[in-house]
């Protein structure tokens, strides 16, 4: 499966695939930001999830079309404490049309907004999770992880045809 690890800079992106990835992580960064891609894998088998963290800064968004290319879902990582940072990404995730969550990272284990807040602000509509996480945090980021994958699964449960 491939995940996009999508959001503004800064949000945690480059952390969540670090905090996961069983394999030596792939970093492109230009000094402090990702300027192509983060890339790790989780799992074996048919778990096996790729994560490629996007460029969070819209000057290097020209490189976004080739990381969409057989994507599967997205974790849509939001920093709290700069809502208004979100707005742009998450309006380029929805135009995706793919499986999603709100990775709401809690930054020195706190979450600093109540989540029905961070969903209000956002505008996010009721079908796509808004999950607290700590992109340090291995089995939290494994958690919202599976929260992705579950989408996928319900994604693909709906476009299933009908039996006669």
């Amino acid at each position: 499966m491939k995940i996009l690890v999508l959001g503004p800079a800064g949000a945690g992106k480059t952390t969540v695939v670090h905090a996961v990835s069983e394999i030596a992580p792939v970093r492109t960064d230009a000094g402090e930001t990702t300027a192509a891609l983060d890339f790790g894998r989780l799992g074996e088998g048919e778990r096996r999830r790729y994560l490629f963290g996007a460029p969070g800064q819209a000057r290097f968004w020209f490189r976004w079309p080739d990381l969409v290319q057989g994507a599967d879902a997205a974790l849509v990582v939001v920093d709290p404490r700069r809502i208004a940072d979100a707005y742009p990404v998450l309006d380029a995730v929805e135009g995706l049309r793919l499986p999603f969550v709100v990775g709401v990272n809690c930054f020195d284990g706190l979450l600093t907004r109540p989540l029905h807040d961070v969903r209000w602000a956002l505008t996010v509509r009721d079908g796509v999770p808004v999950h607290p996480f700590d992109a340090r945090d291995p089995a939290s980021v494994r958690e919202v992880l599976d929260l992705v994958e579950a989408g996928v699964a319900r994604g693909s449960e709906a476009r299933q045809p009908s039996p006669l």
